[in-house]
């Protein structure tokens, strides 16, 4: 059996038997990953396939000296949080997550969740009127930066300027102290 450092040598070199054993041994694993986050099959194998095609496109550019396993996981996650905020920009998700959260999370990270929602809640609320307004509209009612700024009278720059500075104002106050915290911001901010 090979070692990792020899098949991602061979892989740099175009051997599909080499990614072939590397897939063997980290689709599974990848595939858990995201299915931990994701909760979702399709998504999940999704991610596996994508993560595997850009280890491919990028072979050539692999440290084989480097540990593959960092380098293949850090794939993953990127591919994982850009399908997690396509997902939580769906407001059909967002509902099924937090419907769905009280299965799978205790008593104390509920209520942890909650506080975070209240915190968030009041942090939104001492912005400056206009800046939560426009806020509101994008995140609470899905509207477009275009639409808000028809609804508004104001151009669509000024609204993307005020949903940055409310974002940004919005992690400052936060925070970024716990995976919990950054999940909060990654599915409603």
């Amino acid at each position: 059996m090979k070692t990792e450092t020899e098949l991602v040598k061979e892989l740099k070199d175009g051997f599909t038997s080499a990614y072939d054993e590397l897939f063997n041994t980290y689709g599974n694993r990848v595939y858990k990953f995201a299915f931990s986050i994701l909760k979702s099959r399709e998504d999940s194998e999704e991610i596996v396939q994508d993560t595997f095609f850009k280890i491919w496109e990028k072979r050539r550019t692999i440290d084989h000296e480097q540990s593959f396993k960092s380098f293949l996981f850090t794939i993953a996650y990127n591919n994982i949080m850009t399908k997690f905020r396509e997902k939580a920009k769906e407001k059909k998700y967002r509902e099924y997550f937090i419907t769905n959260a009280s299965d799978h999370y205790d008593q104390e990270e509920s209520i942890l969740f909650d506080d975070i929602q209240n915190q968030v809640q009041k942090i939104i609320d001492r912005l400056p009127p206009r800046r939560k307004q426009i806020f509101i509209l994008r995140k609470e009612n899905n509207l477009t930066y275009k639409e808000i700024a028809g609804k508004l009278g104001i151009s669509s720059k000024t609204v993307e300027n005020n949903i940055n500075l409310a974002i940004k104002y919005i992690k400052t106050q936060i925070g970024k102290d716990s995976l919990i915290i950054l999940l909060y911001i990654s599915l409603f901010l």
